[in-house]
């Protein structure tokens, strides 16, 4: 079986023998929401606001908090496919945003949603070899698909074919006064600082930033982490910028009288296309028309100020082929002289190749019967014409899904759902540290966005909870929630999800680096030590790592004299104590990490230094948010409106379903069955002391956590 290998459940034939007759539930659904924290949700709920969230609490089971233990760290691919193998990092093998395998070049990172680094079964590998059928939707690091006989869509990133559009974003802003056409193109980053991904590339050499960090002492030259920081570079917009020239329309045949025209460069800037100022019968220039040429009868689409078009559908020519795309256009400003305009284009969707669909017709298929999807504006944020755009692609992508999501369940047999939306935790990013009096004074602006992105998604699941019957159950999970940054404290330059840090091991002496070329890069030749991804730190080993010089005899004591400096090591601004724990690769078992893909070193950050979510503890709390995962359950042979004391954790999610649906459970899953939420008295579903569980279920009873 691809992926798959014994671990605690035994072998495939006794999971598959797993007693269907005890099963409660036909169907389940998991709908997953990235980065949603129990504590908001909580006080949105109590503040009357949220109902489909109320709705799912009222009628299912929750914990007294509504949460979750994340595994660490804390981070999105090591989360969901814990959630989705039952598994902890240590065996699952995908244990950051980005991994590293030991043996590598320490700079080398491999993309995390990629299913080809997971070492553990997924549930539907398990569910197809019981013959039952899967519809897999948007689901990180279930890409590529690993079942023949199931339904995937996308899962390679953040959004559904973010890393499948034919053509970038644009903002393009006309003038009378400009003269020339100046296109811009944006700034690839594919470190996935701003939670998003391009291309196909699927690993990456980590290269020296030029920027530097000002105002946290540092006495380190360069000051910088490799790739990006992520939080420092979240408020970096991003968009092709087209400056085009505005002027009286000519040679057009079917221009309205006093109309202007400017061009409109497409495909990556290799075709253009048409556009028009048109003026309303009072002489005021109100309407932006997109032609595809100066001869055609009709426009492509048009839009107002303060409007979006509906879509236009075109033709590009890639490669030599005609691609059918599509994408809309969002009236940002018009003079109402006509001496100026400026508008957003959205990403351009292929509709025809479905690179990230499978079977491959299925992209066709829901852009013909559902239609295209918005993929959400990433163009800028932090002004409000930014955040309102933001805000209304990433609703119209989220109604796109709901209804794709219908079409596929309405019309294909299905056994299990998993899906994932990412709007919250994206937003976490973007605007979380801004929510808090002492950091901005529009504070309450930020705190108003954040709850239109759990309103969006109470919409979601509210719209999905339609679909509950007598025979189908329903998980509301998060991998991880977020906390805003202290504006009392910095972000200490260790802990980064998408490189290699400099700043504390440079001042600690560990991380040297050397000037070459005008830049900075590591010296690997005087290196002891990297703080690598979130929550590692990787000894350049002789023999083990290509450039190393840590003699393998003198291993421990380095280990634990850098164990030793990170606790002594102090904020230089407060005072206080960064590093909250540190574990060696023996001690970092107990909580779920070890092996080929961890470091030498696991540290988690103190809760005022933490970075949204990547180096905290998932029970950490700050200025009224949490690190906590979300957990609600309901439907099918799942208690009503209870609260249960257990403490769950989220490997703890598949060996439920599989008990809840009488299906076979994943072959390395290490989680426990949550009894306490199923429907039924404790004395049918906690096995007698000193009797034998199902066969492929770990034991579990009482108010206890999970294997």
């Amino acid at each position: 079986m691809a992926n798959g290998k014994d671990g605690a459940h035994g072998s495939s034939n006794n999971s598959d023998n797993n007693n269907s007759i005890n099963s409660k539930a036909k169907k389940v659904m998991l709908l997953g929401l990235d980065g949603a924290d129990p504590a908001v949700i909580r006080k949105y709920v109590a503040e009357g606001k949220l109902p489909g969230f109320k709705r799912a609490l009222d009628a299912g089971v929750t914990t007294s908090d509504l949460g979750m233990q994340s595994v660490l760290p804390a981070i999105t691919p090591p989360n969901w496919a814990s959630i989705a193998t039952g598994a902890y990092p240590a065996t699952h093998g995908i244990t950051c945003f980005w991994n590293h395998t030991l043996g590598n070049e320490l700079d080398v990172l491999d993309y995390g949603f990629d299913s080809g680094l997971l070492k553990a079964e997924t549930i539907w590998q398990a569910y197809a070899r019981a013959g039952k059928k899967s519809i897999i939707f948007n689901y990180p690091t279930s890409w590529p698909p690993q079942v023949e006989d199931a339904i995937y869509v996308d899962g390679t990133s953040i959004y559904t074919n973010l890393r499948g559009y034919i053509d970038y974003e644009k903002v393009y802003e006309g003038r009378a006064e400009y003269t020339e056409l100046i296109e811009i193109p944006h700034v690839v980053d594919n470190t996935g600082a701003n939670c998003r991904f391009e291309g196909e590339e699927t690993s990456q050499k980590a290269e020296i930033s030029k920027d530097t960090y000002e105002g946290y002492g540092y006495t380190q030259p360069g000051l910088v982490t490799t790739t990006q920081d992520g939080e420092l570079s979240a408020d970096v917009p991003t968009a092709d910028q087209i400056y085009t020239p505005l002027r009286p329309a000519e040679g057009w045949t079917s221009a309205p009288a006093g109309a202007r025209e400017f061009a409109v460069p497409v495909n990556n800037g290799q075709a253009r296309r048409y556009g028009l100022l048109v003026a309303d019968e009072q002489g005021q220039y109100s309407r932006i028309q997109i032609y595809a040429s100066k001869t055609a009868a009709e426009p492509l689409g048009e839009a107002g100020p303060g409007e979006w078009s509906g879509w236009i559908y075109d033709t590009y020519s890639i490669e030599g082929a005609d691609i059918p795309v599509a994408y809309k256009i969002r009236v940002l400003e018009l003079d109402p002289a006509g001496n100026s305009f400026k508008f957003y284009a959205s990403y351009v969707l292929d509709l025809k190749t479905g690179k990230y669909f499978y079977p491959q017709n299925i992209g066709e298929e829901l852009y013909s019967k559902v239609g295209p999807m918005l993929q959400p504006s990433n163009y800028s944020r932090l002004n409000p014409q930014a955040d309102q755009v933001l805000l209304e692609s990433i609703e119209e992508m989220y109604s796109w899904h709901v209804d794709a999501i219908n079409h596929l369940l309405d019309n294909n047999e299905w056994d299990l759902f998993y899906t994932h939306m990412h709007g919250i935790d994206m937003f976490n990013h973007f605007y979380l540290d801004h929510t808090l009096p002492a950091a901005s004074a529009e504070y309450e602006r930020y705190q108003e966005i954040i709850y239109k992105i759990y309103e969006i998604s109470d919409r979601f699941i509210s719209a999905l909870l339609d679909r509950l019957d007598g025979g189908t159950a329903a998980f509301i999970v998060s991998d991880h929630a977020g906390v805003a940054k202290n504006p009392e404290t910095d972000h200490p330059l260790i802990g980064d999800m998408w490189g290699i840090n400099v700043g504390i091991l440079g001042d600690l002496g560990y991380t040297q680096l050397k000037e070459s070329g005008g830049s900075y890069e590591i010296d690997w030749s005087r290196t002891t030590a990297v703080a690598q991804r979130a929550t590692f730190i990787y000894l350049n080993v002789k023999g083990r790592d290509p450039q190393g010089i840590v003699d393998p005899a003198e291993y421990d004591k380095t280990v634990a004299k850098i164990i030793d400096d990170l606790y002594s090591y102090r904020d230089p601004k407060t005072g206080r104590r960064v590093i909250s724990f540190a574990l060696n690769r023996n001690d970092m078992e107990v909580v779920g990490l070890g092996g080929e893909n961890s470091g030498d070193i696991f540290y988690i950050l103190e809760p005022d230094f933490t970075r949204c979510h990547g180096n905290g503890l998932s029970n950490h709390t700050l200025l009224g948010y949490s690190m906590r995962a979300l957990f609600i359950a309901l439907g099918a042979g799942v208690k009503s409106g209870e609260v249960i004391g257990r403490k769950v954790k989220v490997v703890d999610i598949v060996p439920t379903i599989c008990h809840l649906t009488g299906s076979p459970v994943p072959e390395n899953a290490e989680g426990g069955i949550i009894y306490q939420i199923l429907a039924g008295s404790a004395e049918e579903e906690i096995p007698a002391a000193g009797q034998p569980a199902e066969a492929g279920e770990p034991v579990t009873a009482g108010t206890g956590g999970g294997a």
